[in-house]
């Protein structure tokens, strides 16, 4: 076997692992936050992490699909990636206007893609410099955000830069993905420092959080005990369409609904305040504290290391983590390619399949079904099984027989229509 074939194969398992944990963490029972002690909640380590993988695959796709053919300039790559990224948006607020509490990652990845043009053919070190500072400056960036006074109200600021997602530092993610791409992923020592290195940043990354909040005298998680689903499942409080509100009760900042829980995006009320609230609503303040006119700004927010916390040091350990999971997919593909199989065929059809799911969710919403909320019932499984079984029964055969997903032929059909035709033959 080359080695060109067990790289692609160990990319798409890790690519369908992703889309996997995302269908798990949008259609399986709700969770409380990770205790390795408790099983029951080891559902939630697909929570933000799955998103994290996803991008990260995403970007070594970048660096693979852009890579230099021959004499074709870098402006056919430029254009390319270019409307790709404008069909993934446009699809994305597609999915999102099927109100549904997922928040959909594809705006996002369409800006960080338009983000990435210039730096496809870039030093390794220059896109390693700018990953870094996106990393850095995105959280800070989100933070301050959320402190403008009466909230951010156009919808691409505030769903896309500040929201659940938010594109600086996502950006990085995929910076991030693109410099893994440019490796030999079928060497076995670098598929051993994936390994070795993705260790070292989860420790740092999760670690080092949970260090910092300590030393500033915070809890551990900013969850309060609840939940830590964000793009929440069935039953969650998660508000219709992905709402990126997260206000908290008055008493203070770090309660229900603070960044990264399931509450919403990971940020406060970015919508605009007007009239007198009812009666019988409930009082909030920003995550920062303040009022809602006039919000503080949530620093503490730098420090959290709860799912979709937005911080460096959560992103970090999350980063490390999917680096973990593509080397340990990579290093099986190397002897045991056939185990994958599913696996790789759900990560051919990662867009097909990820955009499926969010209609299965919206299909399930508009039919009434209310879910079982309890993990230790067995049909409280039954929304995820059954996707996840679905996709892997339609992804294989699909595969194999037929090649590429439909979305996934559409996108790359349209990234294509803006290619110079060449020379044509002249009529004699």
């Amino acid at each position: 076997m080359t080695r060109t074939a067990p790289r692609l194969t160990g990319l798409d398992a890790a690519r369908g692992l992703a889309v996997l944990g995302m269908i798990a963490a949008h259609l399986g029972p709700p969770h409380a936050d990770l205790d390795l002690g408790d099983p029951s909640t080891w559902l939630s380590l697909v929570d933000g992490r799955s998103a994290v993988l996803f991008a990260l695959c995403a970007g070594i796709s970048l660096t693979l699909m852009t890579r230099p053919r021959g004499d074709e300039p870098v402006v056919v790559a430029r254009r390319r990636v270019l409307v790709r990224a404008v069909a993934l948006f446009v699809l994305g607020c597609l999915l999102t206007a099927l109100d549904t509490p997922v928040l959909v990652i594809l705006p996002t990845y369409a800006v960080a893609f338009v983000a990435s043009l210039p730096l496809l053919r870039a030093r390794s070190r220059t896109v390693a410099v700018t990953a870094a500072a996106a990393l850095l400056v995105g959280p800070v960036v989100m933070v301050l955000g959320w402190a403008v006074p009466g909230g951010v109200h156009d919808p691409l600021v505030g769903g896309v830069v500040l929201g659940p997602y938010p594109a600086v530092t996502w950006w990085g993610v995929v910076l991030v993905g693109m410099l893994v791409g440019r490796l030999d992923l079928g060497r076995l020592g670098v598929q051993g420092w994936l390994v070795g290195g993705g260790l070292l940043a989860a420790v740092t990354g999760y670690g080092g959080g949970l260090l910092l909040r300590a030393a500033l005298g915070l809890p551990a998680s900013e969850n309060g005990g609840g939940s830590s689903v964000d793009a929440s499942g069935p039953g969650s409080s998660s508000a219709p369409g992905g709402s990126s509100s997260a206000p908290v009760p008055t008493g203070g900042p770090g309660t229900s609904g603070a960044p990264g829980t399931s509450g919403g995006s990971g940020g406060p009320d970015l919508t605009p305040q007007s009239g007198s609230a009812p009666a019988d609503a409930p009082l909030v303040a920003p995550v920062g504290g303040g009022t809602l006119e006039h919000p503080g700004v949530h620093w503490a927010g730098l420090t959290g290391v709860d799912p979709h916390a937005g911080s460096t040091v959560e992103v970090l350990g999350a980063l490390g983590v999917a680096l973990v999971v593509l080397g340990l997919c990579l290093l099986l593909a190397r002897r045991a390619a056939r185990v994958l199989t599913p696996l790789r065929a759900v990560g051919a059809l990662a867009l097909t399949l990820y955009a499926a799911h969010i209609v299965v969710y919206a299909v399930l919403t508009a039919s009434g079904w209310v879910p079982d909320e309890d993990p230790a019932h067995a049909i409280a499984w039954l929304p995820f099984a059954a996707t996840a079984v679905g996709a892997v029964v339609v992804a294989v055969p699909w595969r194999r027989f037929v090649g590429s997903g439909p979305l996934e032929a559409v996108v790359r059909r349209l990234s294509r229509t803006l290619d110079d035709p060449g020379p044509r033959s002249r009529p004699r």
